[in-house]
């Protein structure tokens, strides 16, 4: 069962691939001056702003995911960012590479706005996700409640999955271009493609949560705003991630 947003994800999905892609190649064969790679980031969060607008604006029913995807999105980043500037000024766990508007700002504009595009694609997922398998598997369950949540779990399994994966993709292409990861040199951080193990397991236990992040439908799991979740997400992140650099320096 396909909606009309579905086609709007599998391309922005396609286009911050692309993107990350553009720029790990043009950074590693030196096409450009490397002040230019972050503006490259650009192009991708103007696809994704004016299809989900589009996509938004047509009034369908078919759009309320996108929407309130999009909220969550906007919530999870504006509160993980603070958590990015501790990390990034007074931690050292990771040290952004270019500025683009900026300069004193920590974090670059157009990697924040990506974030935005990356959480909102994430939460679409485990929306999506999780309406398809009430759909279909809800119904076979005796106790509507454990249906519910056994869907929504399947859901969040799913999505974590996803989201540690591309975690690790997306800052792997990154890496040495646009960030590098434990600028602070902490001996004894296993990492994957050069990005460190506790950031992919923090993503994916934050998702792995959605079940509690967002509430579940007809069940002790109230539903929640997906401002609210959107917030306890990027509280998630950032603290799973804090926690993580916290057992690996403590072991050094």
């Amino acid at each position: 069962m396909q909606v009309k947003t579905d086609r709007a994800i599998y391309v922005v999905t396609g286009t911050t691939l692309l993107t990350f892609l553009i720029v790990n190649r043009v950074g590693t064969i030196g096409l450009r001056d490397p002040g230019v790679l972050i503006w490259l980031l650009y192009p991708n969060v103007l696809i994704a702003a004016i299809l989900f607008f589009y996509c938004i604006l047509q009034a369908d029913e078919d759009v309320s995911l996108l929407s309130s995807s999009a909220i969550f999105g906007v919530a999870a980043v504006l509160t993980y960012v603070p958590m990015d500037w501790f990390f990034s000024r007074k931690m050292r766990l990771i040290f952004y590479l270019r500025s683009d508007f900026f300069a004193s700002v920590t974090t670059p504009i157009g990697i924040i706005l990506n974030w935005v595009v990356f959480a909102t694609l994430a939460a679409y997922c485990y929306q999506r996700l999780a309406t398809v398998f009430q759909t279909r598997l809800a119904d076979a369950t005796e106790n509507p409640r454990l249906g519910f949540i056994g869907t929504a779990t399947l859901a969040a399994a799913l999505t974590g999955i996803g989201a540690a994966i591309g975690s690790i993709v997306i800052y792997a292409l990154g890496a040495s271009h646009l960030w590098i990861w434990n600028a602070a040199q902490v001996d004894h951080i296993p990492q994957i493609a050069s990005v460190p193990v506790f950031v992919p397991i923090a993503f994916l236990i934050a998702f792995l949560l959605c079940p509690y992040v967002f509430g579940v439908t007809g069940s002790f799991l109230r539903e929640q705003h997906t401002g609210v979740a959107g917030i306890r997400c990027g509280i998630f992140i950032g603290a799973l991630q804090f926690l993580g650099f916290l057992m690996f320096y403590a072991w050094r």
